[in-house]
């Protein structure tokens, strides 16, 4: 009972610090969506056309998450899966730009065009975000099991 208990917490612990981020970088692309539109652009990965379709989409599916994380306890899991997919893609998206060479900011949480340019460390913090997201996925597993 005690071990139920323990991995319940942490599930709930890893969730909640994705809660935070996923709100923060959604709340921004919600507020400024000309400015991560044009982040989404400098990625050069989709079609012109589906550029302000995506940003549109993927900061309210950002914030949606969040918001199930947060208060819909049946969609936890499916929110969960939904953010590793998108750190999935965010990652990817990175590593290809700086197989490129490019030089610019991720657009994740800064409208300014002063905010560092992508680097590895970008790639390690989405790796390390990913793995929080499998911890948790994990951990919830593993709770219903017991």
């Amino acid at each position: 009972m005690i071990s139920k208990n323990k991995t319940y917490r942490f599930a709930y612990l890893l969730a909640s610090y994705m809660i935070g981020l996923f709100l923060l970088s959604g709340c921004y692309k919600i507020f400024f969506p000309s400015e991560f539109s044009l982040a989404v652009y400098r990625f050069h990965l989709l079609p012109d056309f589906w550029i302000n379709i995506t940003a549109l989409y993927l900061a309210w599916l950002e914030f949606t998450c969040a918001i199930c994380l947060l208060f819909i306890s049946r969609y936890r899991v499916a929110a969960l899966i939904i953010a590793f997919l998108l750190l999935s893609i965010f990652t990817y998206g990175i590593i290809i730009n700086l197989l490129r060479g490019t030089h610019f900011g991720c657009g994740c949480f800064s409208p300014s065009p002063l905010v560092k340019p992508m680097s590895g460390l970008n790639v390690i913090r989405n790796g390390a975000l990913l793995l929080l997201v499998g911890l948790a996925l994990f951990s919830h597993k593993k709770s219903l099991k017991s």
